[in-house]
């Protein structure tokens, strides 16, 4: 009969008062040793400790946060209970069910409200900043479905997910980068240098290509749209993308001047431009900064 390996996962979670808030076998595993396919973790294994993991983790710092919010800050008495009910965070290693308790406020200073929830101070999102971020991302270069797919292939992602979750989040991702633009200015022009700004770099160490193109609906020909696409290239920085469809862009001038930021340059850096001269892509630079170039590709 082959051997196997019997491997048990203990977990010990400490506050910083020594308070243990979980000290229990996590994982129970039983390998077997005379196969390839068997040495380490499996992914379903793994996805299994991923999420055992994170329910605990995250069970522990809830109830941290709680047992800080248990007593009045002002007079130090506890605080009575009012009952609590369940809420749900949405993470990369899978949801976690919390149990939210609810606390009557202490008599001793007026307040706005005669009760509250501390986990609501915690949880302003119950979807994890990280899991927005791989949807953003990958939601951004495949398709919605291919994304919820991936997540599931190798995360222990909620069964829920699907295209439909995934494209609501992008969008959610997408509206609050709109609403950062909103104080932006619309030119590098306009904007001049801050004070204690870096100088700019010379003309040709910023790079810009912008290029358009139409989508067509092959089924109804009628409807196109224009996609303009770009790549800012700066010496000792990283490289930055752009695209955005003119039509339904209310600020594609601030996307622009967004990108050129990221770079960390300055408001008044002449870039070198290249276009192939048409009429939307020259118009999305709109007027740039003294020293600068459009190049015709």
């Amino acid at each position: 009969m082959p051997a196997a390996v019997h491997v048990h996962l203990q977990l010990r979670i400490v506050g910083d008062d020594g308070t243990v808030f979980t000290d229990s076998e996590i994982l129970r595993l039983e390998k077997s040793d005379h196969r390839l396919e068997a040495v380490g973790l499996s992914i379903g294994e793994s996805k299994t400790l991923q999420n055992c993991l994170q329910h605990h983790i995250v069970t522990a710092q809830a109830a941290a946060f709680v047992s800080r919010h248990r007593c009045c800050p002002a007079c130090g008495r506890q605080l009575c209970s009012k009952g609590k009910y369940p809420i749900v965070f949405r993470t990369v290693f899978g949801n976690v069910t919390l149990s939210s308790p609810r606390f009557h406020r202490c008599g001793c200073h007026p307040a706005d409200s005669q009760t509250f929830s501390p986990l609501t101070e915690l949880f302003t999102e119950h979807t994890a900043p990280e899991l927005l971020y791989l949807e953003t991302r990958w939601g951004s270069l495949v398709s919605f479905g291919l994304t919820a797919a991936l997540l599931k292939d190798v995360l222990p992602v909620a069964g829920t997910t699907n295209p439909e979750t995934v494209r609501q989040h992008l969008h959610k991702v997408a509206d609050r980068h709109e609403a950062d633009l909103d104080g932006e200015p619309a030119s590098l022009v306009e904007s001049g240098p801050a004070a204690g700004q870096a100088s700019p770099v010379p003309r040709e160490a910023v790079l810009v290509g912008i290029d358009g193109g139409y989508l067509r609906n092959w089924h109804d020909k009628r409807k196109k749209f224009e996609v303009i696409v770009g790549k800012s290239m700066a010496e000792d920085r990283d490289d930055r993308y752009f695209g955005l469809v003119r039509s339904q862009d209310a600020a594609p001038e601030r996307r622009f001047c967004e990108v050129l930021r990221r770079q960390g340059l300055p408001a008044d850096q002449p870039v070198t431009v290249l276009t192939d001269g048409g009429d939307s892509v020259r118009a999305l630079v709109g007027d740039l900064p003294a020293g600068s170039e459009h190049v015709l590709d």
